[in-house]
């Protein structure tokens, strides 16, 4: 199976990984999931010193939490996302890849507890919301309003993770990370970034910086 032929080799093409898909997840996988490579570059910095509690905000078809699971068997793999058809594929490919520790559910961001995980993956969920060209499916809604209420409890809640919690994101913007977090590395010229909480929420209560999303709106807002 591609999941313990991961496990032995740690690297291997995403061609033949993404055969565990359906014909039509494979085909977003270029844009729309992220690559063995850079999970396993993410995933080992989230695991490197002992077992991890990781949830992947947005997750998709679970590509992530898959393959940092199987990097990671010590480690707990969550993958959250509101279409509920991805979640069933994902804990379909779950049992069928044998893969138990990788878990999925249905979720939506503005309902989500970010408590007891000890690492954070976010690959830029929120910009179908104002991009028709990062659409996934017919039932993305193009929504300004949405982006920036989904990106401020983002904000909010990660704000409220306890020294010590690990975040990762990749093609997302600074903006959404409170500066409780500590930016520590950068990979693939600055598009996935690696930040340490040093702060505790009590000690540093700041609000999003609504010049810098209003900006970011302007230049990526891509309407039908």
């Amino acid at each position: 199976m591609i999941i313990e032929k991961l496990r032995i080799q740690k690297n291997i093409p995403d061609e033949e990984f993404d055969a565990i898909y359906p014909f039509e997840i494979r085909e977003l996988s270029e844009r729309h999931w992220t690559s063995v490579y850079v999970a396993k570059i993410a995933s080992n910095f989230l695991c490197n010193q002992r077992p991890m509690k990781v949830l992947d905000i947005g997750s998709g078809a679970g590509k992530f939490c898959f393959v940092g699971a199987a990097l990671h068997p010590s480690s707990e793999f969550h993958g959250i996302d509101i279409r509920e058809n991805f979640i069933n594929l994902s804990n379909h490919i779950k049992d069928e890849q044998r893969v138990p520790n990788a878990s999925f559910f249905q979720q939506d961001v503005l309902e989500m507890n970010l408590k007891g995980y000890d690492g954070i993956y976010f690959f830029n969920s929120f910009q179908e919301k104002i991009d028709v060209s990062s659409s996934i499916d017919n039932t993305s809604e193009v929504s300004v309003e949405q982006y920036i209420t989904y990106t401020k409890h983002l904000f909010n809640e990660l704000n409220k993770l306890p020294r010590g919690t690990k975040l990762v994101t990749y093609f997302s913007e600074g903006f959404c990370v409170p500066n409780s977090f500590r930016l520590l590395e950068t990979h693939f010229h600055g598009e996935l970034k690696f930040y340490l909480k040093d702060l505790e929420p009590h000690e540093f209560n700041l609000l999003l910086n609504e010049q810098d999303i209003n900006d970011h709106i302007d230049k990526h807002t891509f309407l039908p």
